[in-house]
């Protein structure tokens, strides 16, 4: 029997009175006003490794008389932690971990036992002290209602930005009011990310207050498409192929759990590490517009509440994309997770099982949940690990393959590897190639052969990699359709550049220039 790292990062120091991390007084002597869930209180009969502050896990917690079961749906993602064993590589896709880690929102830690010391202890204990599944897809959440709702509200809808010159209310170009956002740093990394237009939509001046019930019933509308179309590439030898994604918000999402009627927390991305500073999916069309954020929690209620409705609508969805394709000469390629992350081992179950029901469809995802990397995959399915993840996660998939050798991955470069490399206009701005009238869109590109030599030489020896493995997108574009089995080449993806090289075996890691 082999026991696995924990899935999720270490301990998460607060004070155990109002809940802050850098709270400014003496342990014992706090006068601060408590957050949500604090003081915290500790079970006199759990042993000082079930009380450690900071142990976490997504998918179990305590029950009665020391019984462990499963973490779900509308319950917190605190005060749990993860010790559970796998008898072999397939376990660990059922979320096979050991010791605690940290999410959004961690208060303080618990004991875990086997899934067959928790059937073992089912029935033992206090009535109402049974482990429930508050929504029928588990995912690590908690419930979002009342002053801490409205508060974020709150701090979302911001104030009015007043010019201290004519007191009154700042305008911009398009003669709307500035406003100040109240948002803290914290509300980035710990709450769901909703739009301002659509918090000011559900808010009533008169009243001062908002629509909650017109919110939640805005959030479980059940999408009419799930796929994304992203884009249509063509490949050198003229064959077409259509891609789509699949995703939700990045981190922490919104959704309403269906069963409480009560909006919840979803942690979206439990494997995230360094990432979250730099998160892609935290940046542009996502927060940019009001859309998108509705639309994620739409999917991801969905997704949570609804399994089977999800799977079944996804399924035809697929299914038609890949009839048409068949049609019109062209492959059918399929991103999950534009945004976010597997949270659960249910969840990639799933994930697995539409692959599998798609065998001419090809599926890929970037990933930092090592159990989605170690696991075994249906063959349509590419895992793309992605570095940035937490340490834990880390040290998982480096103890298998301490350089990243064999195992398909994606890295970011930053930007002092690569930023004097590129072309540039009289201005020293970016001269992107194949920009509209207006400058939008294009893709970056080196400013010449030298400059992409020298790319490729500082990649070289900052990943330990071969230089002559090394492709940028033009290169491999050429290539990709003669690469002999077995070779692995490394190739460099510019903003405004393809995918496609994450989805093929050919490729054994994708260098995405930050941006």
């Amino acid at each position: 029997m082999k026991l696995f790292r924990e899935l999720f990062e270490g301990t998460d120091n607060r004070c155990p009175q109002c809940g802050m991390k850098n709270c400014p007084h003496p342990l014992g002597k706090c006068k601060c006003k408590p957050l949500p869930g604090y003081p915290k209180k500790v079970d006199e009969d759990l042993s000082p490794e079930q009380k450690r502050v900071g142990q976490l896990g997504p998918y179990e917690k305590v029950g009665p008389k020391g019984a462990v079961g499963k973490l779900v749906g509308g319950e917190s993602f605190i005060n749990t932690s993860i010790q559970a064993v796998a008898e072999n590589k397939s376990a660990i896709l059922r979320g096979i971990l050991k010791e605690g880690s940290s999410l959004p929102g961690a208060m303080g830690g618990i004991k875990i036992m086997t899934p067959a010391e928790f059937v073992a202890n089912q029935g033992d204990g206090e009535p109402g002290e049974e482990v429930d599944e508050a929504t029928k897809l588990p995912a690590s959440t908690r419930e979002l209602k009342g002053q801490e709702l409205t508060d974020y509200l709150d701090r979302i809808r911001g104030s009015a930005d007043i010019s201290k010159k004519t007191g009154q209310v700042k305008v911009d170009k398009k003669g709307k009011e500035k406003y100040v956002s109240g948002k803290t740093k914290q509300d980035k990394f710990r709450m769901p990310y909703i739009h301002r237009a659509s918090v000011m939509g559900f808010y009533s001046p008169d009243g001062k207050k908002y629509n909650i019930d017109a919110l939640k019933a805005a959030m479980t509308q059940r999408p009419t498409k799930l796929l994304k179309q992203n884009e249509k590439m063509k490949h050198s030898n003229g064959e077409l192929e259509q891609f789509f994604n699949i995703g939700f918000a990045a981190l922490v999402g919104s959704a309403v759990d269906e069963n409480t009627n009560e909006i919840i927390i979803v942690n979206t991305c439990p494997g995230a590490g360094s990432c979250k500073i730099d998160c892609f999916a935290m940046k542009g069309g996502k927060i940019q517009y009001e859309g998108p954020w509705l639309s994620d929690s739409r999917i991801l209620t969905y997704l949570l509440n609804d399994p089977e409705g999800f799977k079944a609508q996804i399924n035809d969805e697929i299914k038609q994309e890949a009839l048409e394709g068949k049609e019109g000469n062209y492959g059918v390629s399929i991103r999950w997770h534009d945004a976010g992350d597997f949270f659960s081992p249910e969840y990639l179950d799933l994930a697995f099982s539409i692959a599998r029901d798609n065998p001419t469809v090809k599926f890929y995802a970037y990933t930092k949940v090592a159990a989605a990397v170690l696991g075994t995959k249906p063959a349509n399915f590419m895992i793309n690990w992605s570095e940035g993840a937490s340490t834990s996660q880390e040290k998982q998939i480096k103890a298998q393959d301490p350089k990243l050798d064999t195992t398909k991955n994606s890295r970011i470069v930053p930007e002092k590897l690569f930023y004097d490399l590129l072309k540039k206009d009289a201005k020293g701005n970016l001269d992107k190639e194949g920009t509209n009238a207006k400058g939008a869109g294009g893709r970056w590109v080196t400013r010449d052969a030298v400059a992409t030599s020298e790319l490729k030489q500082r990649l070289a020896k900052a990943y330990g990699l071969s230089v002559n493995s090394i492709l940028n997108y033009d290169e491999y574009m050429a290539k990709r359709n003669s690469i002999p089995k077995g070779m692995k080449y490394n190739v460099i993806v510019a903003p405004g550049e393809g995918d496609i090289s994450a989805n093929d075996a050919g490729v054994l890691s994708t260098l995405l220039l930050k941006h």
